[in-house]
C-alpha cells in the first residue's frame, strides 16, 4: 500500500492521481472529519486523526505501507519530520510532496519574518501606526499565539477561517469577537481578497507563502494594489534525506525513473 499524507488539495489530487494510474492501494490520512470528507474516493482507505511517530510506525505496519508520501502543508514542519523518520525507522522509501512558493516582488511595504510570534508583534507596531486594523489569513492552527499577543490587544484584528464547528470552537475558547470572524473556505479570487481587505480597512495583512494552490499569489497582488503592509511568515525548513517533488508530474517521473520506488 503506498501511504500519502494529504494535508493539502494537491496532496488529495496526487493521491487520486495514484490510485488511478498504477491501480495500487492508497492510504490517506488527514487530521479533521472534513478532511476526511474531502479526501473520500473509491479505491481509497482514509485514516483520521493526529499521529505522533509511533502511530505513524503501528499504522506503516497495519497497512504493509512500502512508499510514503508526506503532502503535508509547506508549514506542517513538526508532521514532516516525524513522518520522515518514521519512514526511515520502518526502512520504507520516504518522498516530500511540497508546492512551490511564489516568489516575492519588490515591495517597500513587504515585510518577511520567521515565525508567527514576530508577525504578531511586528503586524501589531505597523497596524498601531496606521489605523489599526490587522487582517490575518493564517488559519487557526497559530491562531492562539495572534488572540494571545499583547502587541495586538489595542487592535482590531480580523481572522479568516475554515468554517467548521471545531475551528469555531477553538476561537470561542479564544475569546475571539464573531464580528471579525471571516468564516469561509479558500482559496480566494483577487477580487474576493481585495474586496475583503478594504470593506475590513486592514492597513496590515498577515500570510504564509502557500504557493499558487494556497492563494498565496492573490492574496500578496491584492494588498499591494490597496498599498497596506504585507507580513509573510516565512516557510520553516526541514532537511530532506529522501526525494522531493512539487507537482504530480514530477513525481510520476520520479515513479517512473525509481521502477516506483522499488
Amino acid at each position: 500500500m503506498i501511504w500519502v499524507i494529504a494535508g493539502t488539495l494537491d496532496g488529495r489530487t496526487l493521491a487520486v492521481e495514484i490510485q488511478k494510474r498504477t491501480g495500487e492501494d492508497v492510504l490517506v490520512t488527514v487530521v479533521s472529519q472534513y478532511g476526511a470528507e474531502l479526501a473520500a474516493h473509491i479505491g481509497i482507505t482514509v485514516h483520521t486523526g493526529r499521529l505522533d511517530q509511533e502511530a505513524m510506525q503501528d499504522l506503516i505496519k497495519k497497512h504493509n505501507v512500502r512508499l510514503l508520501i508526506d503532502a503535508s502543508h509547506p508549514y506542517a514542519a513538526i508532521v514532516t519530520a516525524t513522518a520522515q523518520d518514521a519512514a526511515k525507522a520502518e526502512g520504507i522509501p520516504f518522498v516530500r510532496f511540497e508546492r512551490k512558493e511564489v516568489p516575492l516582488p519588490d515591495y517597500d511595504k513587504l515585510h518577511i519574518v520567521v515565525d508567527e510570534v514576530e508577525a504578531a508583534n511586528l503586524a501589531g507596531k505597523l497596524a498601531k501606526e496606521n489605523n489599526s486594523h490587522v487582517y490575518l489569513t493564517t488559519g487557526s492552527k497559530t491562531m492562539h499565539i495572534f488572540a494571545k499577543s499583547e502587541a495586538l490587544q489595542d487592535c482590531e484584528v480580523w481572522t479568516r477561517i475554515l468554517p467548521t464547528a471545531e475551528v469555531l470552537q477553538m476561537m470561542e475558547d479564544l475569546n475571539v469577537s464573531p464580528k471579525r470572524i471571516v468564516a469561509v473556505q479558500g482559496p480566494f479570487s483577487y477580487d474576493m481578497n481585495r474586496i475583503m481587505f478594504h470593506d475590513t480597512k486592514a492597513s496590515v495583512v498577515v500570510m504564509k507563502n502557500s504557493g499558487l494552490v494556497g492563494g498565496a499569489d492573490t492574496k500578496l497582488q491584492a494588498a499591494m494594489d490597496l498599498g497596506i503592509h504585507v507580513i509573510v511568515i516565512d516557510r520553516p525548513r526541514v532537511k530532506i534525506e529522501g526525494h522531493v517533488v512539487s507537482s504530480n508530474d514530477e513525481f510520476f517521473k520520479l515513479w517512473e525513473d525509481t521502477n516506483g520506488l522499488r
